[in-house]
């Protein structure tokens, strides 16, 4: 498996994103992830928001090893 790696996206298996994230449930509002047969995984997601303002975008990783991990951060919407 080692060699395989050759950078840090080949680590991940699945990534998803809640683009609106409200400390409640994670609501997946995009994901990307390999399967057996199709091992690419997109690297870029794209949203519009429909109103200006804060908010908190959600973001989970599950690598190959199936360990999840996930980080919030905070953006404003001109």
């Amino acid at each position: 498996m080692k060699d395989s790696i050759r950078k840090c996206s080949d680590w991940i298996d699945y990534w998803a994103i809640d683009f609106d994230f409200r400390k409640d449930t994670f609501n997946n509002g995009w994901t990307s992830y390999r399967t057996k047969k199709n091992r690419q995984l997109v690297l870029k997601a794209e949203h519009q928001y429909d109103q200006s303002g804060k908010y908190k975008i959600f973001i989970k990783i599950i690598d190959i090893f199936g360990i999840d991990t996930s980080q919030i951060y905070e953006i404003e919407v001109k």
